[in-house]
């Protein structure tokens, strides 16, 4: 996601969520959010092969849901970090 304000831009990683759009405002609910600047591009990706390797374990369903949440958010954090070095 990209924040504009007074003509700079940020960016962020952002999880799932939902976005409402009124008038002059956009309001977002979401499960993660994290500037790029905050990013530990390292980290993200131990996260990323930690949560692959755990999904070819034999695991339960709910392992794997929660698994593939936390592989989804490193996989965000990786894009936006790997797109917008800071």
């Amino acid at each position: 996601m990209i924040i504009r304000r007074n003509g700079v831009d940020e960016f962020l990683a952002i999880g799932e969520g939902a976005v409402e759009v009124t008038g002059d405002s956009v309001s977002i609910v979401t499960d993660m959010a994290v500037a790029v600047k905050d990013i530990d591009e390292a980290r993200a990706e131990e996260a990323r092969q930690r949560a692959a390797a755990r999904l070819r374990d034999k695991i339960s369903d709910e392992e794997v849901a929660t698994v593939n949440a936390a592989l989804a958010r490193s996989l965000a954090q990786l894009k936006v970090k790997r797109r917008h070095r800071v």
